[in-house]
């Protein structure tokens, strides 16, 4: 049986969890994220340096683990029955970090308070207005896609565990 408060409160955790990697890797290193920096900004700036890269790829492969692992992590704790309370369970645990990303740290951290300490070096707050809402609530479709999918693999994962 699906538990709405048992998969919104592993949400939650995965939320906070993803969400310190996301700001604490942008605020040691803005560019870090700069396939998400507007056209015009990316062709002013340097490419990114192999340690760039490679801090890049660490944290990509953190926040993968932490998207795909914590809503299995959480299906295999709680073991909603049946396969499609799985595959619910799973969904909802991952949709409450692409809710908390989009609403809190792109709309409102970003799009509303504006930090500073987010903007590379060599940019200001001219290079990423008009704040585009739009990519935002795209990539929230996108990391609607991305839950389906890693739900789909927990389900798989708890179906094979029996």
């Amino acid at each position: 049986m699906f538990v709405l408060e048992t998969a919104l409160s592993d949400g939650a955790i995965l939320a906070v969890a993803a969400s310190a990697v996301v700001m604490g890797s942008l605020r040691a290193n803005p560019r870090l994220f700069m396939r998400h920096f507007p056209d015009a900004l990316k062709q002013r700036l340097a490419p990114l340096s192999p340690k760039e890269t490679k801090a890049g790829a660490v944290v990509g492969i953190v926040l993968i683990v932490l998207l795909f692992g914590g809503p299995l992590a959480s299906s295999m704790l709680a073991r909603p029955q049946p396969l499609p309370a799985v595959f619910l369970h799973a969904f909802t645990v991952g949709m409450v970090f692409n809710a908390v990303d989009w609403l809190i740290l792109d709309e409102f951290v970003l799009g509303v308070l504006k930090p500073r300490w987010a903007l590379p070096p060599g940019s200001t707050l001219d290079d990423f207005q008009p704040f585009d809402h739009g990519r935002h609530a795209r990539g929230f479709a996108t990391g609607t896609v991305i839950c389906a999918v890693a739900a789909a693999l927990a389900t798989g994962v708890v179906a094979l565990a029996g």
